[in-house]
Order: structure tokens, then sequence, then C-alpha cells
């Protein structure tokens, strides 16, 4: 058994991407021409917006004249004006600054689908599934956000899992350990369609990069014991187990202990459907779910100014 064929399709995905990546600078230079085309954009519509109140307050020459008063003493008093309301004017752009959770997971059934063996001591636990959090602004003028964030997820997995090719014989398990995390830089496009003045449909797709930080892939060859548990190996030979295949799985020339190189940086797009709800003129909260890079679900609320 080589050690090239100790890496899961899995394992190959990623290393094709880190490939690709490595060799098309392009790409990364492309999204962070996104992220500033966003930021760009609103704040020339924020300035376009603080232009146009400029230019009415000075087309007033005269304050409009005060309401006739009913003198009138009879019957109750009418009840006060609110200041505010939940509706947005046509034409007008509103700012919000505010933060975002999201749950990240990866399903197991999503590797196995491309023929990956899964072994890993909590079978129903998502492969990786983890929280993330950061700050956002937001832009959003005739029902379009542009929301630009920063905003840390780990990406790693608690356990040791082990992976092995589907097509591969029984001595090519893996153990896999990672403690991988990223720094995220998104810019998330997102149509509304309102129900009520309070609550919209949300509909969009989301685009950035992460930058990788925290800890290491670390890939080391495997042995199943008696009891059919699958343990890592101490090094070539050790254990000298045999698998069915009459192939040791603890082989010489394996992989022990071995440190992946990560892909400095990950590609982030996702499509992105929820709600919005705004109980408050100066504040809401969006409630979405997604899927591009694994599965996510979030909140995200802000102040609106």
């Amino acid at each position: 058994m080589s050690a090239y064929n100790m890496h899961s399709n899995l394992i190959k995905i990623i290393k094709a991407l880190q490939g690709a990546f490595m060799k098309n600078q392009l790409f990364i230079q492309a999204v962070w021409v996104v992220f500033a085309v966003v930021l760009f954009a609103s704040t020339v519509a924020a300035k376009e917006d603080a232009s146009v109140d400029n230019t009415d307050d000075a087309t007033q020459t005269e304050p409009a004249a005060p309401a006739a008063v009913d003198v009138n003493t009879d019957g109750p008093a009418p009840p006060p004006q609110s200041g505010g309301g939940l509706a947005e004017t046509p034409g007008v752009g509103y700012h919000s600054v505010g933060m975002r959770f999201r749950w990240i997971f990866l399903p197991k059934w999503f590797i196995t689908m491309f023929g990956v063996n899964i072994n890993a001591q909590n079978e129903k636990h998502p492969l990786i599934s983890n929280l993330g959090f950061g700050v956002e602004y937001t832009y959003r003028k005739d029902n379009f956000d542009i929301t630009a964030a920063i905003w840390g997820a780990q990406l790693d997995w608690e356990d040791p899992i082990y992976f092995k090719n589907g097509g591969e014989p029984e001595s090519s398990w893996t153990e896999v350990r990672n403690g991988m995390s990223a720094l995220l830089f998104t810019a998330d496009f997102i149509w509304s369609t309102p129900i009520t003045e309070m609550v919209a449909i949300t509909y969009g797709v989301g685009v950035g990069m992460g930058i990788t930080v925290g800890g290491d892939i670390i890939q080391t060859e495997a042995y199943r014991d008696d009891d059919g548990v699958l343990h890592p190996c101490d090094g070539a030979g050790n254990p000298g187990t045999m698998a069915d295949n009459d192939q040791p799985y603890c082989e010489e020339g394996g992989e022990y202990h071995d440190v992946y190189d990560k892909l400095p940086v990950v590609p982030w797009i996702n499509l992105l459907v929820g709600a919005r709800i705004k109980p408050h003129e100066h504040f809401a909260i969006y409630v979405d779910t997604g899927f591009g890079i694994g599965f996510q679900m979030g909140i995200r609320g802000g102040y609106i100014f």
C-alpha cells in the first residue's frame, strides 16, 4: 500500500484545490477587489444620500407654517404621534452596524456521497460542527442589502476521524486530526421581499475568502484491533497488525504524524435564504440558513442609523 493510496478522496480534493489556488493568485486578488468594491460602493451611496439631504435642506427657504391648533377642549386629547415607523422610504439608503453568529456544520453523509468511508467515535455528530462570530456593516436601499463582514470560525473537529477511499483495501485507513480555524472576509448581497412592515423574506449570495489560522491537519496510518476499533499507528510496523487483505496496516513508507500543508486561503461562497425582522425603526434581525462551503445557520442583527 503506497502513501499515495492512503489519501482519501477528501484529501485529494483538498490538494487539488490547493494546487489551483497556489498557481492562480488572481482568485485571491479578485476576492479582495470584490470586498473593496463593496465598501467603496457603500461609501459612495452614503455620500449621495447625504448630498440629496443637503440639497433638500437648502431648497427650504422658509419653515413650514405651524399647524392650526384646535382650541376645542371638549373630549379626550388625541394620542401623541410616533417619531418614526418601520416602513422604509424608497430611494433612501440606510446604514447599520452589528454582529453575526453562525453555526457551520458538515454532515458525514455529504462526504460519503463522494465515495469516502468515514469512521468516527461519534457517528451521529457532524464531521464539522462549530460556531463563528464577528462584526458587520450593512448598507440597505430599496429592499437590497450589501453587507461586509469580518468574522472568525473554527473548522476543526474534536476527536480524530479515520478516512479511507471506498475503492481502497482495508489496510488503507488514515487517522486525520484537524485543528484548523479561519478568519473570514465576506460580502453578502441580499434581496428581501416584504410580507409586512416588520417581516420580509430574504435571499441572496455570500462571497469572500478565509485566511487559515490556528492548528494543523495531521495524518497518520491507522490499524484496526481485534475488536474492530481503529487506532493510529505508532510508526512503520508498529504494531505489526495485518489487514484482511494480508497487507500491514502500518506499512513502510507510510504517513506517521505528517503535518499537511494547509491552504493559506480558502474560498467562501454560499447561497442564503431566511427572514428579516424589524421590531424597531433602529434595529433589525436576520435569521438565515445556507449552503456553500458546508452548511450553515445563523442569526445577526444591527443598529440602523
